[in-house]
């Protein structure tokens, strides 16, 4: 059964309710890095300007107990961490009660072969000695297996991607294997889970593809894997456009995909206004044969412009105009001017109204090339959360309000009839080929 969360507002006490609706449209999860997630445990140095009556630990939204606001919804991946290490920080330690947690089982990072701790799999190998190199890595599927269930509310499988044999996969360890072995080895993978769950994590098995062939013959070849829903990837997922994704739901659910039991999607590497719009459409229609049905999607966008680009992002004004719907962020004021300024921070969010430019500008030294320091990163990544976290809300609210659809791009409009009517028409293959500029257009 999903966890749910209260969403009737933040209090104004130490104790947050979750701010934001989780309950009627697919959620957010932020993709907390190792970082953030560390950093916010520690103490703020003797002497180092900060809000008053804050401390590191209430920049944890997923804290309940956090002073700012709460939002129980969080992706991590083990991918960042070395084969072997135990993991702790604010995302392990914290009870599995007050926070929802999907683990992404480090598939990028194995098909990258950065994963760190197993140096067998590099770019270069033959198709035989790649197969070999992860035949023989029980000791990295232990520690993934393991920490997920240990850890996890929900779990994607190990799934050899398929990436690796395009021009994109150039430099994967397993470039030169086919299709067919590549979907061997997740097989592999499947039976190595099955075997060794614990039953603590729901396991979310990823479906991906590079055309809507390979996409059919993958889900096939994994479908008997059902303990607990599923992950749409690569063309399966967003890079498949709208109308792949679609198709590929569909697909899915005449298999019986989403019968109860299999309670939760979710859609990988994904964080615009448009696709929350599309995703909280479908989970609507699939609700109607299974109401426990929940879709989530994740980025890591609000981390990486505050950590690598040190910008903010600000809430949209949503109107009828296309061009109104994109989560905007500007470089932050960063200067010598503004060390131990009292000047406002310029945008709005619970971290956000109570910064001063001093509390972010820090480093004082006249020739300093930044300003910035650790922790004013970790505040610029609250408060990015949260107006990422607003921006979705307040474009679902208004497209799914009782009123006709009154600031909202006519595109979206009509995407949003077309989903809804597709998960209502026999013939829906041909009802998206009708409709393909349509989704040519969102996508």
């Amino acid at each position: 059964m999903t966890e749910r969360f209260n969403t009737d507002g933040q209090n104004t006490d130490n104790i947050n309710t979750a701010v934001f609706n989780t309950e009627d449209f697919a959620i957010y999860l932020p993709a907390v890095n190792e970082d953030f997630a560390s950093r916010v445990l520690q103490t703020v140095p003797s002497g180092r300007p900060f809000p008053a009556g804050l401390t590191l630990q209430d920049l944890a939204f997923w804290d309940r107990n956090n002073r700012l606001f709460y939002h129980p919804y969080c992706l991590y991946s083990v991918g960042q961490h070395t084969v072997g290490s135990v993991i702790s920080n604010a995302l392990t330690r914290g009870g599995r009660s007050d926070r929802v947690l999907v683990g992404d089982s480090g598939g990028f990072q194995i098909g990258r072969g950065t994963l760190k701790g197993y140096d067998e799999l590099t770019a270069g190998l033959t198709a035989s000695q790649a197969e070999a190199a992860w035949v023989n890595a029980d000791e990295v599927r232990n520690w993934i297996v393991t920490w997920l269930e240990t850890h996890c509310q929900y779990a994607m499988t190990l799934d050899m991607p398929l990436w690796a044999t395009t021009v994109d996969g150039t430099d994967s360890p397993f470039h030169r294997c086919s299709v067919e072995q590549l979907t061997v080895m997740t097989l592999e993978n499947l039976r190595y889970i099955e075997q060794h769950r614990q039953g603590r994590a729901q396991w979310l098995n990823v479906i991906q593809g590079l055309d809507e062939p390979t996409i059919r013959a993958w889900f096939d070849a994994v479908k008997w894997f059902r303990y607990g829903g599923w992950a749409l990837a690569g063309h399966a997922g967003v890079r498949g456009g709208l109308a792949g994704l679609l198709h590929t739901v569909l697909m899915m659910r005449e298999e019986g995909a989403f019968s109860p039991g299999q309670n939760w999607i979710h859609v990988l590497g994904t964080s615009t206004l448009g696709w929350s719009l599309a995703l909280t459409a479908i989970q609507r229609s699939l609700r109607k044969e299974n109401p426990a049905l929940t879709i989530s999607f994740d980025s890591s966008s609000p981390f990486q412009l505050a950590g690598r680009n040190e910008e903010a992002c600000f809430l949209p004004q949503l109107d009828s105009h296309f061009s109104s719907w994109r989560i905007r962020s500007e470089r932050s004021p960063q200067g010598h001017v503004y060390v131990s300024s009292k000047e406002r921070f310029p945008f709005s969010s619970p971290i956000g109204d109570r910064l001063t430019l001093g509390d972010l500008n820090v480093y004082q030294n006249l020739y300093e090339k930044r300003r910035y320091d650790p922790i004013s990163l970790a505040m610029l990544v609250n408060h990015n959360v949260y107006v990422y976290l607003k921006s979705f809300d307040m474009a679902n609210t208004l497209a799914f309000s009782d009123a006709t659809f009154p600031e909202i791009p006519r595109l979206y409009q009509q995407c949003i009839e077309v989903i809804t009517e597709a998960f209502e028409t026999p013939d829906w293959r041909s009802w998206l080929d009708r409709h393909a500029s349509l989704f040519d257009a969102y996508s």
